[in-house]
């Protein structure tokens, strides 16, 4: 509430400015009282301006002015219960006169912050009609009854959260917030400040154990540790954001030397235990001005974050900056008016499903303050951000929701709570159905890639496409230290899962994600580039009985032609396969026309023909017994082998 106070003090001044100079209902003695207390409100001598004001109201108990006037000293005082006497007496006085819209705008707002909403509306009305219609304090009014109405609404059909504490093990700190975990949920890392006001990031790991008397395995989170000595220093490192894998950290610090502005986006990427020294994203993304509270998508190859930089919307903007080709930052764009307002939006939040993006605003008609509020991106564009609701916001500000990876828990710091004490502490509760109803829930798969023959852990480059819009929608790679890796997959989607590595054959993979599914988890051995190595092609796709390659086969056969033409000298058997339903002839005859189906395509990609063998096996190789509809559908294939 202290920016919605300060504005007020802004209002205040701007209509005292307006008013006429002169009272004429003033007797002579009470004018040259009048005057002093102005004299020595203009060299801002409050406590004499005060004292002159009040011996004007013993002589003239029914100035409007001077009541007028007393209520915005009082204000800058921050005595609410004297700003209240003399506004109220002010509007009684003159209610329609132009310089009483301060005193509506202030009352309105004085019942907006207790919930008198219905209250709140009338005085903002009142002030609407007063301020000018186009003025930058006519919108404000404007927006305010919207929100009175708004809030109205919102309280008579709540939320049905029941907010709990990460307990004092997390909560360890006066001060922590800007929450933000891993897709498996199993890493917390958030920002705390200390007792020396030093700002630093910490994460804590979840305890997996059994029910401990009533409390749910989610509340049981380990000590928390700070990140990295390599992130933290004795300056103040604040809100972060982490990748999915929880190897990619972007977080904000101010006033280092190698800053260009007054706070910066710097990345520290993780390998094995080990955090790098983090680097500054650079002059194309950091701006002379200030950029704060990123948020990654789950790839770690978009980058979310609020600015105030020339170019925006309004005050503090939503901007958005890619990961390219060439592993650089692209020149941060600015969400648009959707998104955006006249005034202030901050702490981003994209979902890891990459739809969903979660921000906070008090450009909008809300319970007061920042409110947080939802939009879902089709293709490329943002749709209307929709409030989410009471009592997730309230007439306090809410910043910095992180909602998991399943749609299902959401994070947040509270400070207006009883039981805080005036700490600011992270909660956590359950998301309501109505909400996880528009959140398209994300699964992972997560393990480890290895050499097959020797069983070395590998680095490796990890693509994911959506089969149905034959799209890359994530890059990921395996932890060079342990061979690890993390990738998320939205649930109802058919995925091909692609790992490769120079010297090796790329691996393919195949998931259609359902809800009942919470992880996938994979041990990926890849098979070096040598005579007779052979992988299978998961994403190849023909019609039952026919040859004809299916339009979701593109992928993968565009993975294929790319291996070959960045490894010229190398040439392959592309091998057809059938279960045992139909006659030996027929399997053997469609499996040699999908195999040069398969051959054709290649050649059609500029793959040379006498690189390309194509050859029919029927069902005279099967991978497992022909005993089941599963068996059956391994056993119908097209595979590849170095030759």
């Amino acid at each position: 509430m202290h920016r919605v106070f300060l504005f007020c003090i802004a209002l205040g001044i701007t209509t005292l400015q307006s008013v006429s100079a002169q009272d004429v209902t003033l007797s002579r003695t009470a004018r040259q009282v009048y005057d002093k207390a102005q004299k020595a409100w203009q060299e801002r001598n409050l406590p004499e301006a005060t004292e002159l004001f009040e011996k004007v109201l013993e002589i003239e108990p029914n100035s409007y002015d001077t009541h007028l006037r007393l209520a915005q000293v009082y204000e800058l005082q921050r005595k609410s219960d004297l700003v209240r006497k003399h506004y109220y007496k002010a509007i009684s006085l003159k209610p329609a006169a132009p310089q009483s819209a301060a005193a509506f705008q202030w009352i309105g707002r004085d019942h907006f912050n207790v919930q008198r909403y219905d209250s709140a509306q009338f005085y903002f009305e009142k002030a609407s009609a007063l301020f000018p219609a186009k003025s930058s304090l006519g919108r404000l009014a404007e927006k305010s009854v919207a929100s009175s109405k708004f809030a109205q609404q919102a309280v008579k059909n709540p939320l049905p959260i029941e907010k709990r504490s990460l307990g004092d093990t997390v909560n360890f700190l006066g001060t922590q917030y800007f929450p933000v975990m891993t897709a498996d949920e199993e890493t917390l890392i958030f920002t705390g400040l200390t007792e020396n006001r030093d700002e630093n990031i910490y994460f804590t790991r979840r305890i997996k154990a059994g029910r401990v008397a009533d409390r749910s395995p989610a509340d049981r989170w380990d000590v928390p540790e700070e990140i990295s000595k390599s992130i933290n220093t004795t300056n103040n490192e604040g809100t972060c954001t982490v990748s999915a894998d929880g190897r990619t950290l972007v977080f904000t610090a101010c006033n280092r030397p190698d800053g260009h502005g007054s706070c910066d986006l710097y990345i520290s990427h993780k390998v094995g235990k080990d955090w790098s020294q983090p680097a500054n994203l650079g002059q194309e993304v950091n701006s002379r001005e200030w950029e704060s509270q990123p948020s990654l998508s789950a790839d770690g190859h978009t980058l979310y974050f609020a600015s105030d930089r020339k170019g925006g919307v309004g005050k503090r903007d939503i901007w958005v900056t890619h990961l390219d080709d060439k592993k650089q930052w692209t020149a941060p764009k600015n969400l648009g008016p959707t998104i955006n307002t006249s005034d202030d939006e901050n702490a981003p939040f994209i979902h890891a499903n990459s739809r969903t993006l979660f921000y906070s605003s008090n450009g909008l008609p809300g319970m007061g303050g920042f409110d947080i509020f939802i939009t879902q991106k089709t293709d490329t564009v943002w749709a209307l951000p929709a409030n989410i609701g009471y009592p997730i916001n309230t007439v306090s500000d809410q910043v910095g929701l992180f909602i998991a990876s399943n749609g299902e828990n959401a994070y947040y710091t509270d400070d207006n709570t009883e039981k805080g004490g005036g700490r600011s502490l992270i909660y956590t509760f359950r998301v309501p159905e109505s909400l996880q109803k528009i959140i398209t829930p994300t699964r992972y798969a997560k393990g480890k890639v290895f050499d097959k023959k020797t069983g070395t852990v590998l680095a490796s480059d990890i693509d994911l496409f959506d089969l149905k819009t034959q799209t890359k929608v994530g890059s990921f790679t395996s932890d060079s230290q342990n061979g690890s890796f993390l990738a998320v997959l939205n649930s109802g989607g058919e995925y091909a899962f692609y790992v490769s590595k120079p010297g090796y054959l790329f691996k393919s993979l195949s998931f259609s994600v359902d809800n009942d599914q919470s992880f996938v988890d994979l041990e990926i051995p890849l098979e070096a580039i040598e005579k007779d190595r052979a992988e299978v092609l998961n994403n190849i796709f023909f019609k039952t009985g026919e040859y004809i390659l299916d339009d979701k086969s593109k992928v993968e056969l565009d993975k294929l032609s790319e291996f070959l033409h960045k490894n010229k000298t190398i040439k392959i058997e592309i091998s057809g396969h059938t279960d045992d339903v139909g006659s030996d002839t027929e399997n053997m005859a469609l499996s040699q026309r999908r195999a040069q189906s398969v051959q054709y395509y290649l050649q059609q990609s500029g793959i040379a023909t006498d690189r390309i063998l194509a050859k029919g096996y029927g069902e005279t190789t099967p991978k497992a017994p022909n005993d089941s509809d599963e068996n059956r559908q391994k056993n119908r294939r097209i595979e590849w082998r170095i030759l």
